[in-house]
This record gives structure tokens, C-alpha cells and sequence, in this order.
């Protein structure tokens, strides 16, 4: 990664409200210097970049970071070292990201004599246009899913409990690289699939139900991200037809997706295929999301996102009904934008998947 280059364009987007910018999300760290540890700061100035942690994270840092900021590694009072370093360099407004805690944020404030600039997805903007480094890395991630569910599919069976599948799961995609899961793993069995984002439970899967798998792996720190609603069994006609509701709006929408068109506008191809077949009001959440270092980065496919597609963009396309009582069904793909097409990164087959019991 060309972590000097990526600072340079953080730099280029200083405006003369502020001279520096203190970063603290550690996903946005890692974006601009490499380290993935848990504890730094990274402050940049017009000219300089420094790069804050304690000793615990001394060779780590120097092995990622490298010559990318000058290390500067804390003894004691980091927060004071910190300030100390911005008042020797003469910061008189220093930028912050809003995501900075309140009481970090109420400790700066105190011992900052300067000006404090919010600011709000500089780092992100960069983040959102993929690299091929970091092509390279999520195709590793959707790869090692990929390879994870289809081992599942193998073993998954009725008599096993939600928290079992989602065990045997995450034990499947750490065999195979994955340095953890990209959140946690959704299981929803049976009426439980109704719910979105449902936590594994100890109810046991049966046949002639739906199951519900949203999962993803990591891979360097770059994140995969899937859905897939099967049927144990042999699949009744309510769950087909919904099926190819859903199917026929992520198709749909991908078919419309391309550079120069609004997020929200793909957002209401999937919803309009959904609202016509009668079941608007039970898709209630957004198409999908970027994703990258974090599960979840802009821009999003939502009707309120007026974000124009790019090239490089890459995004989750995850229309879902859900019927309280009954389950509920969600396909999600993910597909990166290019010139002249969209590539897909998720290779699992996304057609109707009854599992023999």
C-alpha cells in the first residue's frame, strides 16, 4: 500500500479552517498508515506525519507503519504526549473527526488552546474508491466464504441449533484464512428469520423451514459480506414465490447499477419491484452498503443517499421481505463497479437452495 500517497490526499483536502488533523478511528489509521492494532493516534500536519502508541504496539508499529509516519512511541500520560506535541508544532487549529469520543473530545478541549474543527468522512471519502491492493485482499474475503458455505451446505441439517450452524460456520471460515468474522454471524430459523439482523438462538432447525445465513470473513482487515435464505427440505410454494420477488428485485437492481447514476435511484429499482408485488411495507431497510476495513462504509444504496457511483465503488445488493410470523427472506451479492460492467465478488449461486433431509 502506497500509505504516503493516501496522506497526501488527506492533505489535499485541508481547507485554511485548519493546519493539522488528528486521526483516531482506528480504521482510518490503518487506511492511512497500516497499523491495525487497538491503541493509536495518527496526527497529521501539512508537512509531517506522526503516529502514536505505547509500548505493547512498538514492533508492531514499526513493521506496519515503517517509514509511512514517524513512530512515536508513548511512556506514560499518552494523552499528554500527545498535546505536548501538538503545541510544540505550533497547531493553531487542529481538525478532529466526529466520530472522536466525548471524553477524549472533552480532554482536548481542556488542554487544546487552539481551534477544534469537526469534520466528518474525509478519511471515508478516500476509503470509498477501492485500490487493487485492497481488491486483491476482499476478493480473498469473499473467496474464503465462498468456500465456507459451501462446506456448510454439507453438514447443515435439521436437529442442529442456530448457535451450532453459526459455531460450525466461523470454525469454516477461520480454516480458511479468515482472521475473524466480519460481524456476527446471523442465523435465523423458521419464523426467527422474520427478524433482519436475528442473533442464533438455541431453537433447533427443522425441516420444512427457511434458514436465513448473513455471514462474512476477514482477510487482512478487509471484509466479505453474504446472504443466503435456504430451505430445509422441499420448498413450498409461499417461499418460492417470495423467493423470486426478492430475487427479481436484487436482480434488477444490479442490471441498473452503473457509474454516474444516484445511490437512491438503484435503491427504488429493488423497491419498486418489491412495493409492486404487494409487499412494500415489509422491506425496511436500505438496498446495501460499501464495505472495505469497515462491514458497513459509504456510500450507501438508500433512498436517502444522493451519492453519484464511481468507478471502484463497490456495494452490497441485499433486497429482503420479511413477514412477522412466517420468516423472511434476503439475498445479498456483492458486486465492485467497473467502466463497463459490474464485477461480482460473490461466487456463491444465489438461485433457490433446497437442502435434501
Amino acid at each position: 500500500m502506497d500509505y504516503k500517497s493516501r496522506i497526501k490526499m488527506l492533505r489535499d483536502q485541508f481547507t485554511s479552517n485548519y493546519n493539522a488533523m488528528l486521526v483516531t478511528n482506528l480504521a482510518n489509521i490503518r487506511y492511512l498508515c497500516g497499523y491495525s492494532g487497538s491503541n493509536g493516534t495518527l496526527l497529521i500536519t501539512k508537512r509531517k506525519a506522526l503516529f502514536f502508541t505505547d509500548f505493547r504496539y512498538e514492533e508492531q508499529s514499526k513493521k506496519e507503519v515503517g517509514d509511512a509516519a514517524e513512530i512515536v512511541v508513548i511512556q506514560r500520560n499518552a494523552q499528554k504526549t500527545i498535546y505536548d506535541r501538538i503545541k510544540k508544532l505550533g497547531i493553531k487549529a487542529l481538525a478532529i473527526e466526529k466520530s472522536l469520543p466525548l471524553g477524549k473530545f472533552l480532554d482536548l478541549s481542556k488542554n487544546y488552546s487552539g481551534e477544534l474543527v469537526p469534520t466528518e468522512g474525509l478519511v471515508e471519502s478516500l476509503r470509498q474508491i477501492k485500490e487493487k491492493e485492497e481488491e486483491t485482499f476482499l476478493k480473498k474475503a469473499f473467496s474464503i466464504a465462498d468456500n465456507a458455505f459451501a462446506e456448510l451446505m454439507k453438514v447443515i441439517k435439521p436437529g442442529l441449533t442456530e448457535v451450532e450452524v453459526a459455531a460450525k460456520l466461523e470454525f469454516l471460515m477461520k480454516s480458511q484464512g479468515s482472521s475473524m468474522p466480519s460481524f456476527d454471524t446471523i442465523i435465523a430459523s423458521g419464523p426467527n428469520s422474520a427478524c433482519p439482523h436475528h442473533q442464533p438462538t438455541d431453537r433447533v432447525l427443522k425441516k420444512g423451514e427457511m434458514v436465513k445465513i448473513d455471514f462474512g470473513a476477514t482477510y487482512n482487515g478487509y471484509h466479505s459480506d453474504m446472504t443466503r435464505t435456504v430451505f430445509l427440505g422441499k420448498a413450498t410454494k409461499q417461499f418460492k414465490k417470495i423467493y423470486e420477488i426478492v430475487f427479481e428485485a436484487q436482480s434488477k437492481a444490479i442490471a441498473f447499477a452503473k457509474i454516474g447514476i444516484k445511490c437512491s435511484d438503484v435503491d427504488a429499482v429493488a423497491r419498486e419491484v418489491i412495493a409492486k408485488a404487494g409487499y412494500g411495507e415489509n422491506f425496511g431497510h436500505g438496498l446495501g452498503h460499501s464495505l472495505g476495513l469497515d462491514i458497513h462504509e459509504s456510500p450507501l444504496l438508500s433512498a436517502s443517499c444522493s451519492d453519484i457511483i464511481k468507478e471502484n465503488h463497490i456495494f452490497t445488493f441485499e433486497p429482503g421481505i420479511y413477514l412477522p410470523g412466517w420468516g423472511g427472506i434476503r439475498i445479498e451479492d456483492v458486486y465492485m463497479i467497473k467502466k463497463s460492467k459490474l464485477v461480482r465478488y460473490t461466487n456463491t449461486p444465489n438461485e433457490l437452495l433446497e437442502i435434501s433431509c
